[in-house]
């Protein structure tokens, strides 16, 4: 199995738990599921798989093909939130994020010297909803903690 593929599998699982994530957990909510306590546990057990990438980073580093990911994935990051940011400050339409973190990311990558194949584009598709995905679940984790007072409460922007 080349890199390649396995980049592709790993991309498809990503993927596939962000489709689940976005069923299951509405429908966990509905069945009155402690979501906060939940959210809570998964954020500390992706703590310890980034612990864990951490350590082995350094004998993956030889490999092209993790750094081209590495630097899709931390484009893909700053591009979603600056887009978000953008949107916030009516400097962007709704339809115009995805565009413009695309677009954001494309300009790392030729800056980078990284070829845009069609293999590439869909792995920046999917760091793009896979972030988008993440920023959405940051939101939702921080609606779910309840004010301690009425002044605490302060209404959500969306």
């Amino acid at each position: 199995m080349t890199n390649l593929q396995t980049l592709f599998i790993v991309l498809g699982v990503i993927a596939a738990a962000a489709v689940v994530l976005a069923f299951a957990l509405p429908f966990l909510k509905r069945r009155g599921v402690d979501m906060g306590r939940l959210i809570d546990q998964t954020k500390n057990a992706l703590g310890t798989v980034d612990k864990t990438v951490g350590l082995l980073r350094p004998f993956l580093s030889e490999i092209k093909s993790v750094g081209i990911f590495d630097t899709i994935l931390d484009a893909a990051r700053v591009g979603v939130e600056n887009a978000e940011q953008l949107y916030k400050t009516h400097k962007l339409t709704g339809d115009e994020r995805k565009a413009a973190a695309r677009q954001y990311i494309l300009d790392t990558m030729k800056l980078t010297g990284i070829a845009i194949t069609p293999e590439v584009m869909r792995i920046i598709d999917g760091a793009i909803e896979a972030e988008v995905f993440e920023l959405g679940f940051a939101k939702t984790s921080d609606l779910l903690i309840p004010a301690t007072t009425s002044e605490d409460a302060a209404p959500v922007e969306g």
